[in-house]
C-alpha cells in the first residue's frame, strides 16, 4: 500500500535490501533504483544506496519497487560511512534496547532513595525550619538521623537550599 500512497509510508514499511526509487516532482520518479542500506524509525530516515551517493532519504519520497520489472540496481553494496544512525539500524532498527536485570535493579534503587530517602530528609529540614532552628542544629538533628543513608555533602547541601528558599520565600 505505501507505494500506491508513498506520503503514506513510514520508515517501518522498509527493510535493508528493498529497491527503491526517489519522487523528484509529483508526477516524476528517478530513471534509477536504489537499495536501502539501513532503516532508522528513531530519526524517521531510510538510508539509500543510489548509484551515485548514499543519502538518508525521508519514506515519504520513496517508493518500493519490483526489481524484476524496473531492473536491478546498478550499485549493490553498501559504500557509505559509517555513522552513530547506521550503528542504531544494525540494533533493532533504532528502537531503544531493553533495560538488563541489572540495570533494571539499578533503577529501582535510584527511585527508591530518590522517593523514600531524600523525600523524608526534606520532610525533616522543613520541620526543623518551621522550628526556627538555625542551619547548624537542623544539621546536627538530620545528621544523628541520616549518617548511615546519605552522604554529608547531600544532608549540607539540602539544608542550605531548604533554607535559602524558605527564607526567600517569607
Amino acid at each position: 500500500m505505501p507505494s500506491l500512497y508513498p506520503s503514506m509510508a513510514a520508515p517501518e514499511d522498509f527493510k535493508p535490501g528493498d529497491c527503491v526509487r526517489k519522487f523528484v516532482t509529483e508526477w516524476n520518479v528517478t530513471p534509477f533504483v536504489g537499495v536501502v542500506t539501513h532503516v532508522i524509525p528513531a530519526t524517521y530516515k531510510v538510508w539509500v544506496q543510489w548509484p551515485i551517493e548514499q543519502t538518508a532519504e525521508s519514506p515519504e519520497t520513496l517508493i518500493k519497487v519490483n526489481p524484476q520489472i524496473y531492473g536491478l540496481p546498478t550499485v549493490v553494496r553498501n559504500m557509505g560511512y559509517s555513522s552513530y544512525e547506521k550503528d542504531l539500524s544494525d540494533r533493532r532498527y533504532g528502537l531503544p534496547r531493553q533495560a538488563s536485570s541489572t540495570e533494571k535493579m539499578a533503577i529501582r534503587i535510584a527511585h527508591t532513595f530518590a522517593t523514600d530517602v531524600v523525600g523524608r530528609l526534606v520532610d525533616d529540614i522543613v520541620e526543623c525550619k518551621t522550628q526556627d532552628m538555625s542551619d547548624v542544629q537542623a544539621y546536627n538533628r538530620i545528621y544523628e538521623k541520616y549518617a548511615t543513608i546519605c552522604s554529608d555533602y547531600i544532608m549540607q547541601s539540602s539544608i542550605k537550599r531548604i533554607y535559602s528558599s524558605l527564607s526567600q520565600e517569607s
